[in-house]
């Protein structure tokens, strides 16, 4: 279960990096923090990690050659076409191109 004690610091660097990109905006859901752009979900921070809920199955396979990808878990249902992936909160760079994508993919 997410809680903000225990997953701020993943939240806060997410913060930094996209709540400057045009149209996106924070709010809650599953309980979790999750991002939209222009009303549209890209991406959520849970305590399963960083899910990014826009990207093409390409874009997903390129992403699993360099981290450990597992589909996103919401009340017990998987989401296999999020990518869900484990990131540093220091160093977001591994995920940062994934999640422009997912960015780009919501606001077409």
């Amino acid at each position: 279960m997410y809680t903000d004690e225990s997953h701020r610091t993943l939240r806060d660097a997410v913060d930094d990096l996209v709540m400057e990109w045009p149209g996106v905006s924070r709010k809650v859901m599953f309980g979790c923090p999750s991002y939209v752009a222009d009303g549209v979900l890209f991406a959520v921070v849970s305590e399963q990690g960083l899910s990014l809920t826009r990207l093409s199955e390409t874009q997903r396979a390129k992403l699993e050659r360099s981290l450990s990808v597992e589909p996103f878990e919401a009340g017990g249902r998987l989401v296999r076409r999020w990518a869900t992936v484990q990131v540093d909160p220091g160093r977001l760079a591994p995920v940062e191109h994934a999640l422009r994508q997912s960015y780009e993919a919501a606001v077409v």
